[in-house]
């Protein structure tokens, strides 16, 4: 399954090459994109500010997620934060740096995914920025129990 995907930064929509390296910033509004991209299904969107600890985006992200279907990543490290976006009406919550069985378990597994990001198969947290030293498939197998699936990206 592809699902288009958002990420934002500044409140606007940005390509970052491999979690680094600025590529472009869409001059069109995030939320007429989200409504264009939820043509096509579901949308992820992601808050590279909030995963980078530089701030965030939850304004515009509710704004967002008032017109599309969405999963929203990005800086989700306290059980408030996850529970003020699936407040908001996100559909999941993409969960990455905090994916431990104990955090996962103040959702119900249907509304939690598991970022499995990855460098050469070693997972990769905190915005891409720390190597775990775990597998994308130990972490999955660990997970599995406490989610619904898993976003898989290829940081490379």
């Amino acid at each position: 399954m592809m699902i288009p995907s958002i990420d934002l930064m500044g409140g606007k929509a940005v390509q970052l090459r491999q979690g680094r390296e600025h590529v472009l910033t869409s001059d069109r509004d995030p939320v007429d994109l989200a409504r264009e991209f939820n043509r096509y299904g579901e949308v992820a969107v992601i808050d590279l500010d909030a995963a980078r600890g530089k701030g965030d985006n939850l304004e515009l992200i509710r704004r967002i997620l008032a017109v599309c279907d969405a999963r929203v990543g990005g800086g989700i490290r306290d059980a408030g934060r996850g529970e003020e976006l699936l407040r908001a009406g996100a559909s999941c919550l993409i969960v990455g740096t905090s994916a431990t069985p104990e955090f996962l378990g103040a959702f119900p597994p249907e509304r939690v995914m598991v970022a499995l990001d990855h460098r050469r198969g070693e997972v990769v947290d905190a915005g891409w920025t720390r190597a775990t030293g775990e597998s994308v498939l130990d972490r999955a197998r660990r997970l599995a129990p406490h989610c619904s699936g898993f976003l898989v990206t290829f940081v490379e």
